[in-house]
């Protein structure tokens, strides 16, 4: 009687291709996110709408520190001597005009029809309030810019800097007084100044980036194009050797 023989194959299925198709999808899925050209072109947008605000801030400062040296340069001749009543009544007329034309500021600085003077962008404010400038394509936290944090603009006023509606007197003490706090005043616009130059930087950085992106995605949909074109060029070459 004939015995029958049974091998047994071992057949192991290699299914790494539908892992590996999942991770070509994903893949796909991520470039196409981060190279897609409207939301490129949108964070490019973005980031010049925030590149405008420094603008208006900084211009807002500028003017802020030539009224405070203004205000300084007033109040000077008070170190040097003791001011008569007449001198004294002078410096402080033109002292208060120098203080209404930076309150003036305070109001009149807008940016898209918002103060930017006002507190609005303190980092103090409420945090449901704070406004974000998104810089990018993906919502990570370096695209996703807190502006409140970044540009901490306290409430920029006479008041809020320390030149108070009395402030001024006749006697040196008083006057250096004066410039102590002239000083600091100054100082603190210095320091908002800083942070809007960190906060550019970044900016810049972000929209030279996308300008890289944008011209790589545009290239890439202009490469199928030009295979087109080739694969033609050489289709009809081939037809004329063909000819002759």
């Amino acid at each position: 009687m004939d015995q029958k023989t049974t091998t047994k194959v071992s057949c192991k299925v290699n299914n790494s291709y539908l892992t590996q198709e999942n991770q070509d999808q994903d893949l796909f899925q991520t470039i196409t996110r981060v190279t897609d050209l409207k939301s490129l072109e949108q964070a490019l947008h973005n980031i010049d709408l925030g590149l405008e605000l420094l603008d208006k801030a900084d211009s807002a400062y500028e003017e802020i520190e030539a009224i405070l040296d203004q205000i300084k340069k007033l109040a000077a001749p008070s170190i040097v001597s003791n001011l008569d009543a007449t001198p004294h009544y002078s410096l402080n007329v033109n002292i208060s005009l120098k203080k209404k034309e930076l309150d003036l500021l305070y109001n009149s600085i807008q940016f898209k029809g918002k103060k930017i003077l006002d507190g609005s962008l303190s980092a103090s404010r409420n945090p449901e309030q704070h406004l974000y400038l998104m810089a990018g394509v993906i919502g990570s936290p370096k695209n996703r810019i807190n502006l409140n944090i970044g540009l901490n603009i306290p409430k920029i006023s006479s008041k809020t800097l320390g030149l108070g509606t009395t402030f001024f007197s006749k006697t040196k003490e008083e006057g250096f007084k004066i410039m102590i706090v002239l000083e600091n005043a100054m100082g603190i616009i210095h320091r908002l100044k800083q942070r809007s130059l960190v906060l550019r930087d970044l900016l810049q950085q972000n929209k030279k980036s996308h300008d890289i992106s944008i011209a790589n995605h545009q290239a890439a949909e202009s490469a199928p194009k030009s295979l087109a074109v080739a694969e033609e060029f050489l289709q009809t070459i081939n037809k004329l050797d063909y000819k002759h």
